[in-house]
């Protein structure tokens, strides 16, 4: 092989693995911890039955979401140690979405949900406390089952079911992922609004942020 030859073959090997780095850099990130295709097979969809569930809660009592029918639920996914359920509790967002959904409707439910696998019930308990919240607390952490069920991706990822049982909303729980907004729009009070008025809710989806949903790793 002549020395042109060569230097053509050098170039072409030389282009197409800068090609393959770009194309490696550019890739989205894979993320740890998500449901992944569970997701997308959640039975949990927006416009039909919410699907029922049975959870104990940290001390032990058992609850089912059919106990609920007849009311409007608000399921709010938690992890005491993601900074950004930190966040929105310890600021008060948590605190203000639920007087405002009371304000709204006194018999609404909002029950948090932790389907982190790796937690015991003291520490839920914990984090109640040290941020003031009296929420009915339902553990998940055993296989995340209900987690999966819904889809849920993040702490927090908001689910607002009617007083017929049908999932109305589903994603952020608010429309501040970075906590720098002065007035913010709270997804599950935006839609229990329309729902009580008997309207569409608009946005019925979004994307929730958060940490990922830390579910018992697959052997």
């Amino acid at each position: 092989m002549n020395r042109r030859n060569r230097f053509g073959l050098w170039t072409s090997l030389g282009l197409a693995a800068l090609l393959a780095v770009g194309a490696a850099l550019s890739a989205p990130p894979a993320r740890r911890n998500a449901p992944g295709a569970a997701e997308q097979d959640a039975a949990a969809q927006i416009g039909k039955q919410a699907p029922d569930f049975t959870l104990k809660d940290v001390n032990g009592k058992e609850y089912k979401l059919s106990d609920f029918k007849g009311k409007n639920v608000v399921l709010q996914w938690i992890n005491p140690q993601c900074p950004v359920c930190a966040r929105v509790s310890s600021t008060g967002l948590v605190e203000k979405m639920r007087k405002e959904l009371k304000a709204l409707d006194k018999d609404v439910v909002h029950l948090a949900i932790n389907s982190t696998h790796n937690m015991t019930a003291e520490d839920s308990v914990k984090y109640l406390k040290a941020n003031k919240l009296e929420d009915l607390v339902a553990l998940d952490d055993s296989a995340g089952e209900v987690g999966l069920l819904y889809g849920a991706k993040t702490t927090p990822h908001i689910y607002v079911i009617d007083a017929k049982g049908v999932l109305r909303y589903s994603g952020a729980f608010d429309d501040d992922p970075n906590g720098r907004k002065t007035e913010r729009l709270n997804y599950a009070v935006n839609a229990l609004k329309q729902i009580l008025a008997g309207e569409t809710v608009m946005p019925e989806k979004t994307n929730p942020y958060g940490c990922n949903v830390k579910y018992k790793p697959k052997r």
